[in-house]
């Protein structure tokens, strides 16, 4: 009798069934580039660029098929209509191109404290909340409000067969790692760390968009009157604008589902869609060997031990555990912060822990020297 639950997953072929997302600099053809990929792969039917907020990319692109997205009403009313109507006008639509994503996300903190503002109005003592921390409950629930408010669209597309492609500005960014404590440069979203590793863990493929320049110092033929020594430039002898998917030196915010992705291409319409097809191949490759049938004759082989790792806590200070956290009433706080979370860190979930790990990273610091509002917050995730 074949068992009730379980599925074999088969790799897709097809760039519609993942989640893809290109970031890059303003101005460097992130959007020319999408436009030009789903042109390819699927037609003008089979796409629909949504042009959020006050972004201007697609005004300098012939052809490209968008539709302007200047409110949350906007993004709901288009979303709901392509749901309710998918199979009749819209049955060759495989994805929604966001740009960006960074607008999209002004747009739901609009609406966030909108509903906020709407479903408090009228009580006693209300003040109606300008800003994203003043509402829901502060700390991370505004955060985990707006971040639901997009990607429960995004599933609703997903769910009638319509896939989400996303384009992003980037920046240079200093980041402290929570495990040793160094300082290290990279180039990674224009949106809060937190959002992005939000929307980073549901993509199948992340690219960044860069100009790779070579400079060279020339000497100028003049010296220094005081040092004596000659005066010297940098100039740029070439530039090429190129896509990284891979950086195992984690300069670049990067990331693939696909092992065998290459790890950098132009910036090129048919060297990206290669690229990934290339990675995607390999994967069915991989996957391709059946496993092995148990059956009366062929006793099932014995699984190998599992040697469960110890897991480097993102901490410097070896904490014993304390005795259960006494409850406190919602909005206070105990005192001894830094020890409780410690203490709670080593008995919490997987789950809690990549929290945990996520807000340390976004402020680049460690618990012993984080503010009082970043242990607040880790508080709430580790012990309410």
């Amino acid at each position: 009798m074949g068992r009730k639950f379980g599925h074999r997953n088969t790799v897709s072929e097809n760039l519609s069934d993942y989640m893809i997302g290109l970031l890059g600099e303003p101005g460097i053809g992130k959007t020319s580039l999408m436009v030009e990929v789903c042109h390819k792969e699927f037609g003008d039917d089979g796409y629909i660029l949504f042009n959020c907020g006050r972004e201007q990319g697609i005004n300098a692109i012939n052809n490209a098929i968008y539709e302007d997205i200047e409110d949350w009403k906007k993004f709901e009313e288009v979303v709901k209509d392509i749901v309710k109507n998918k199979q009749t006008d819209y049955p060759d639509l495989k994805v929604v191109v966001i740009d960006t994503i960074d607008s999209l996300l002004d747009l739901s903190t609009e609406e966030t404290i909108r509903r906020w503002n709407a479903e408090n109005m009228g009580k006693k003592n209300f003040e109606p909340a300008k800003v994203l921390s003043a509402c829901w409950g502060g700390f991370s629930g505004p955060l985990d409000y707006n971040l639901n408010l997009v990607l429960d669209k995004f599933w609703e597309l997903k769910k009638v067969g319509v896939q989400v492609f996303i384009i992003g500005h980037v920046k240079t960014k200093e980041i402290v790692d929570p495990i040793t404590g160094v300082t290290y440069s990279t180039i990674t979203t224009d949106m809060s760390q937190r959002d992005f590793n939000a929307f980073k863990n549901k993509l199948h493929l992340v690219g960044i968009a860069y100009i790779d320049r070579t400079i060279e110092t020339e000497n100028t033929g003049r010296k220094n009157i005081i040092t004596h020594k000659d005066v010297t430039v940098n100039k740029v002898k070439s530039e090429n604008r190129r896509i990284s998917f891979r950086d195992d030196q984690y300069v670049v915010d990067s990331k693939s589902r696909f092992p065998d992705i290459v790890p950098d291409i132009p910036l090129d319409a048919d060297a990206f869609i290669k690229a990934v097809k290339d990675a995607i191949r390999a994967a069915r490759k991989n996957d391709s060997t059946p496993a092995p049938t148990v059956t009366e004759s062929t006793p099932a082989p014995k699984p190998e031990p599992v040697v469960e790792e110890k897991e480097e806590v993102p901490f410097d200070e070896d904490v014993p555990p304390m005795n259960e956290p006494e409850e406190v009433p919602e909005g206070e706080y105990p005192d001894g912060l830094v020890d409780i979370i410690l203490s709670e860190y080593k008995t919490a979930d997987d789950d809690k822990k990549s929290k945990v790990k996520a807000i340390l990273k976004e402020h680049g610091t460690k618990v012993k020297d984080a503010p009082e509002d970043v242990l607040k917050e880790l508080y709430d995730i580790l012990c309410r």
